[in-house]
């Protein structure tokens, strides 16, 4: 038996195997209270010990009172068994089955019960295997590895039936390699213990910072006040950003209505690009002041006989006068304000007049938009907390050719890929400086690492035949195609689609900088060679800097393949566009952004 004596697990030989000693004084304590002393034994003595009770063998004379087996492993497609069936089990199955026991096979049979719960009808798999006798062991093989195996010992009937007499414990059975996942899929849980899976793992922090944001409610009824727009005739800053915003309101789903004076080709409600533009009747011109009460008095008439609104913007601080703080959220947008108008200039009593309308007007707003160079200054004229002024981009741009809603999977389609294949991008001469023979090289490691990697070369010269040649000898043809001279739209639209852009460059090629440029503008990262254009490459920062061979190559491309969220942020960084000029489709998004953070009560509910 063990015991643990002063900390130690020591091995205490019972009566019937040695002699015990009587316990001396000497190995009492100083008080003769006659607790023992056992002497420590070293190891060699404990090992010896253990030999001893070895060589009796006593398990062999231990009969079980019912039938058993286990299973182990010993290597992921490698399994241990061991099993015994009681005689007088058998000898009474026998009986009951009378003829039908005659010629039946003692097995063992494994099922695999991977990730479920068995009944004994849905393992994935079954195997039988003949045991010779009642009590015994074996090793089996699997099919495969990371299996989870349970194991039943009996008898199968010429019927086909099986009889278990004994059943196992499941038992894992290990992967072969570090997991069975090599994509860069991930699954997101969330507080519910609902599973989602997720394309990459690396753009965990983009996903987890939208899935955070407040999301508007569906459908919002959002109603706008202004004295220009695009769809009523006018011009300028002020009207192209009263309807862009309104028709990216309209595009994402929302009732959009717009409220502007009346004029003579604007005398009845009209609907543009999903947007409800309603004429207000107002008297002939005044002051500035007179005109922006009458509007206001126009429009509390109007919104009289229509639904209430979830929303209300007031696009300058005309739209505003005379207004008060409701239970509706409103929105207030300014381009400038009177002390930035009179431009140095002393005020006037109708200067005075209107800036005290703007501060009243600024206090009925729960929130006020301004360009960021008016942010602080709108706060203090206004007399409002910073908190409640919101810097926003009011002069949007339309997109151009690098920037219009594009789908990569029909540009890859276009050209002979699959429309989720990994596209890399090589656009320059086909000639020996420019190293375009080292990707075909280093292509098949690749594929082996990522086999949806694609390859495209935007160019001719002399090596178009050769790399043809060389990649049907690699046996990855079906991974290339050499598009020949490339121009137009379908240019941009290939490096909009593409991982990277690749310029294997053994030395500098002519207009190499000038396709930099183009990967910038469509904000892909680059990788070349130092001997390359290495001076327009920021190592880790906009692109990847390696060496002029094929192993290079690799290391490079599974630098992009393996993170692409760095990538994405290098291809970001190296971009040059105007980062001031916003696209207008951007700006309704970064809009409701705001509204969904400022206003809880349009957002949906949490629970």
């Amino acid at each position: 038996m063990n015991t643990t004596t002063n900390g130690f697990l020591e091995l205490v030989p019972t009566p019937n195997v040695w002699p015990v000693r009587r316990t001396t004084l000497a190995e009492t304590n100083g008080n003769g209270n006659g607790h023992v002393h056992h002497p420590q034994r070293d190891p060699e003595t404990l090992q010896r010990i253990a030999w001893e009770i070895g060589e009796k063998r006593e398990t062999e004379f231990y009969t079980p009172s019912i039938s058993h087996v286990g299973l182990a492993m010993v290597t992921p497609t490698e399994g241990f068994a061991h099993w015994r069936i009681l005689t007088d089990w058998v000898e009474q199955t026998a009986r009951q089955r009378g003829d039908a026991w005659h010629h039946c096979r003692l097995i063992l049979r494994l099922y695999d019960v991977s990730y479920i719960v068995f009944n004994g009808f849905n393992a994935h798999r079954m195997q039988d295997h003949t045991l010779p006798n009642l009590c015994g062991q074996m090793l089996f093989r699997l099919p495969r590895p990371g299996t989870w195996q349970l194991g039943e010992v009996g008898f199968l009937l010429r019927s086909g039936e099986f009889i278990p007499a004994a059943r196992s414990q499941g038992v894992p059975f290990a992967l072969d390699a570090g997991s069975s996942r090599g994509s860069n899929a991930a699954l997101l849980v969330d507080a519910r213990g609902r599973v989602e899976e997720i394309g990459n793992v690396w753009e965990q922090e983009r996903i987890l910072r939208e899935r955070r944001q407040p999301k508007l409610r569906r459908r919002l009824r959002l109603a706008a006040f202004a004295f220009d727009s695009l769809a009523t005739g006018q011009d300028g800053t002020p009207a192209r950003f009263v309807s862009e915003l309104a028709t990216g309101q309209a595009a994402r789903g929302h009732e959009v209505h717009v409220f502007l004076p009346a004029a003579e080709q604007f005398n009845a409600p009209r609907e543009v690009a999903g947007v409800h533009y309603h004429p207000l009747p107002l008297p002939p011109a005044g002051t500035a002041l007179e005109t922006a009460r009458a509007f206001s008095r126009a429009a509390d008439e109007r919104l009289r006989e229509l639904p209430p609104f979830d929303l209300v913007h007031l696009h300058e601080w005309l739209t505003g006068v005379g207004r008060r703080r409701t239970g509706c959220p409103t929105v207030l947008s300014l381009t400038s304000v009177e002390a930035t108008r009179r431009n140095g200039c002393g005020p006037t009593p109708l200067s005075l007049a209107i800036q005290e309308a703007e501060r009243s007007v600024g206090r009925v707003a729960d929130c006020i938009l301004t360009p960021e160079w008016l942010r602080q200054q709108a706060a203090a004229e206004l007399g409002v907390e910073g908190a409640r002024v919101r810097a926003f981009p009011m002069e949007g741009r339309l997109p151009n050719e690098w920037e219009c809603p594009l789908d990569p999977g029909r540009v890859k389609m276009d050209i002979g890929f699959g429309p989720v294949d990994r596209l890399l991008l090589y656009v320059g001469p086909l000639e020996h400086a420019a190293g375009v023979d080292l990707l075909i090289e280093a292509l098949p490691t690749l594929l082996s690492r990522a086999g949806n990697l694609r390859l495209a070369f935007a160019g001719a010269g002399n090596m178009h035949n050769p790399l043809q040649q060389r990649a049907h000898q690699l046996g990855v043809a079906h991974a290339v195609r050499l598009l020949g001279h490339v121009e137009g739209p379908l240019l941009p639209r290939l490096l909009r689609s593409a991982e990277a852009l690749v310029l294997p460059s053994r030395w500098r090629v002519p207009l190499d900088d000038a396709v930099i440029d183009l990967a910038r503008r469509a904000g892909r990262p680059v990788i070349t060679t130092h001997g390359g254009p290495s001076h327009l490459v920021r190592h880790e920062e906009n692109g990847i800097l390696t060496y002029d061979n094929p192993g290079s190559m690799v290391w490079a491309v599974d630098r992009i393949l393996g993170d692409p969220a760095h990538a994405e942020r290098m291809g970001q960084k190296g971009r040059r566009a105007d980062e001031s000029a916003v696209v207008w489709s951007e700006v309704s998004r970064y809009y409701l952004e705001i509204c969904g953070a400022e206003f809880p009560e349009l957002t949906e509910s949490r629970w």
